[in-house]
């Protein structure tokens, strides 16, 4: 079973670099030494759930390391731990992943990087089951920074674009600020422990060693809010969560991988896995709580005026993921974990499904997607799995989304007033921006061709390698909530299922209904665009994201990069060259003008200066003996 797991983690790091060395020029071996790659990761997955499941009562584990640093008093392991938490998220990268990289044979075949994209692919896929695996706070640190590199890879894939180029360097950028954060919480935790002789690194010892450890509540707080830095940074959250939205410059395929179903939810998942970390403060988890309570409303608030159908959806990552966040703040990982699995499925969905619209009709905009008739009939089997999706993440039964959702509210419901009320409306405003997005794709457009689309062919439905995924993920978005995912979760967490008050379930649906309805009613037969020249200062805010980038432009743009370098290169310039540099040039060149005069060439001022010497050096030798 170790040997799986083992497998599992470097068969994507071999996929990757067999590419990178042996098949650059051969495109069909490239995808499908990566799509095996992650098929297999997926079935020998299969294998450890089955094993797991049959364990009973018994809580599965499975530890397997090797010694990596050795020192007296520091000892790192480079190790695998699968436990029913890892296992979950083995699942959910395997299976979604090799489903994504499927679709991607298809959307990409064009592309003149195909191999090098699917090298990419297969190193983001190595990165993300580092972290998953790993069973130490420095193994996960490396891995996490390797997601990071391998997200800058694909996010600015097609390096030729400025706009993708940028949106990888923000992503790479803004993450980092959170790393540095996650990094210092890391060894302020470790060096706290070692001040009690109790130092790990270790995941299961480290859960061990903190009840013993008896750290004040101030240093647990300051650790566990450095180490939610990270979180903020990966899984995009206010204020970290600007990078999102960019990051959807990068091929559709990778906007369904990196950014619904696997490197923005390892936030999540390092929530859950250090769970025991966090909620030793009670401030640490208000902090977390409200944090995703915030960014759920604001992303949603914003995904409500954006017309690039990759822009809304990534809000709605953005809002779907602060929910997550947020109920682990309120000590519910079940239910955060729970969300996250049913939400990789019908986000995934939703990318994949724009990745076959844009694929077919040429644009993003959904105003331009508009076609007389619709395009129920044109493109079935996309329309019908967005569609899904979409009612799967407003939460309308049976369809799992409501399921999850509702134990995230359930949650909320015992939690502070105003966060519960900040998810109720997050809730209202999900089913609006999804309402509006179908209504303006989806229903037929009026026949006058300068309103109706600015397409000049006729949409046709996508190949098998892109349907196929999008029925199976369209199924696993229905019935995903059936699976045994609390139960997983819960064995690993010890949480126990939260109910809500019994109003609950019919409020929530009743909220999803009505924003649905509302966005029906103002955009149907509407096929362009509000202005908002002219709109009123509440549009105006969302429209600028609430000013969010305007301020980090101003300063750090601007701020930081353009004033500093100016005044940089001033200093460099006046100070650093012609005074440092040319100074000391000078004062070389004057030291040895002088001393130059001394070599005269004649004898008695040699003689005399060596007397001079001779005399002044016994002068000192009598003057140091003399009692």
């Amino acid at each position: 079973m170790a040997t799986l797991g083992w497998m599992i983690l470097w068969l994507p790091f071999g996929a990757a670099l067999f590419i990178a060395l042996a098949a650059r020029s051969k495109r069909k071996l490239s995808a499908w030494v990566s799509i095996l790659s992650m098929v297999s990761g997926f079935v020998f997955s299969l294998i450890l759930l089955a094993k797991c499941l049959a364990s009973g009562t018994a809580p599965f584990l499975l530890e397997s390391s090797a010694r990596w640093i050795a020192l007296e008093s520091l000892k790192i392991e480079f190790g695998i731990l699968i436990n029913p938490l890892s296992l979950l998220m083995l699942l959910i990268v395997t299976g979604i992943g090799s489903l994504i990289f499927i679709y991607s044979t298809s959307y990409m075949e064009t592309d003149e990087g195909y191999s090098r994209y699917f090298a990419c692919l297969s190193l983001f896929a190595f990165s993300m089951l580092g972290i998953v695996l790993s069973n130490n706070l420095i193994q996960i640190f490396i891995f996490w920074e390797l997601v990071g590199l391998s997200s800058y890879l694909l996010i600015g894939f097609w390096f030729e674009k400025p706009a993708a180029g940028m949106a990888g360097k923000k992503a790479f950028m803004t993450t980092r600020v959170g790393d540095v954060g996650m990094m210092i919480g890391i060894l302020l935790l470790f060096g706290a422990l070692s001040a009690k002789h109790l130092a790990t690194f270790n995941f299961l010892n480290l859960a061990e060693a903190l009840p013993k450890a008896a750290l004040g509540n101030g240093l647990l707080t300051a650790a566990g809010l450095l180490i939610f830095m990270g979180v903020m940074g990966k899984s995009a959250q206010m204020p970290l969560h600007v990078w999102l939205p960019d990051a959807m410059e990068g091929p559709t395929p990778v906007s369904a991988l990196i950014h619904a179903a696997t490197m923005v939810a390892a936030g999540v998942f390092l929530l859950a896995r250090l769970f025991f970390v966090f909620s030793a403060s009670p401030l640490t988890l208000a902090v977390i709580a409200w944090t995703g309570a915030v960014t759920a409303f604001l992303a949603g608030t914003i995904a409500i005026v954006q017309n690039d159908i990759k822009k809304i959806l990534a809000y709605s990552t953005l809002s779907q993921l602060g929910l997550m966040v947020m109920a682990l703040g309120l000590g519910s990982p079940e239910a955060g974990m729970f969300h996250l699995t049913t939400h990789a499925f019908f986000k995934a969905l939703l990318f994949l499904g724009a990745g076959s619209l844009i694929h077919a009709l040429h644009t993003q905009d959904i105003f331009e997607m508009k076609r007389p008739g619709g395009l129920l009939k044109k493109l079935p089997v996309t329309s019908l799995s967005f569609i899904i999706a979409t009612l799967a993440l407003m939460g309308i039964p049976p369809l799992s989304g409501f399921f999850s959702k509702e134990e995230i509210l359930a949650a909320a419901s015992h939690g502070p007033a105003p966060i519960f009320w900040l998810s109720l409306a997050t809730v209202l405003c999900t089913s609006f921006y999804m309402g509006r997005l179908c209504t303006v794709v989806f229903m037929p457009a009026t026949k006058d061709p300068h309103e109706a689309g600015h397409g000049h062919h006729e949409p046709h439905e996508s190949g098998p390698a892109m349907t196929i995924p999008l029925i199976i993920l369209a199924v696993f978005s229905a019935v995903s909530a059936f699976l045994p995912i609390k139960k997983l979760v819960a064995s690993h967490t010890a949480a126990h299922a939260v109910h809500g008050p019994a109003y609950l379930g019919i409020l929530s649906i009743g909220l999803a209904v009505l924003g649905f309805l509302a966005a029906l009613f103002i955009w149907r037969g509407k096929n362009r665009a509000c202005e908002t020249r002219n709109a009123p200062w509440p549009l105006r805010v969302l429209e600028h994201k609430y000013f969010f980038d305007d301020f980090y432009d101003a300063v750090v743009i601007r701020g930081v990069q353009e004033n500093a370098a100016s005044f940089s290169e001033i200093f460099e310039k006046h100070a650093v060259i012609q005074g440092m540099v040319h100074g000391t040039a000078g004062l070389a060149k004057s030291a040895g003008d002088a001393l130059r005069k001394l070599q005269s060439g004649r004898l008695q001022s040699y003689a005399l200066a060596f007397s001079a010497g001779a005399t002044a050096i016994i002068f000192l030798i009598l003057f140091a003996l003399k009692p």
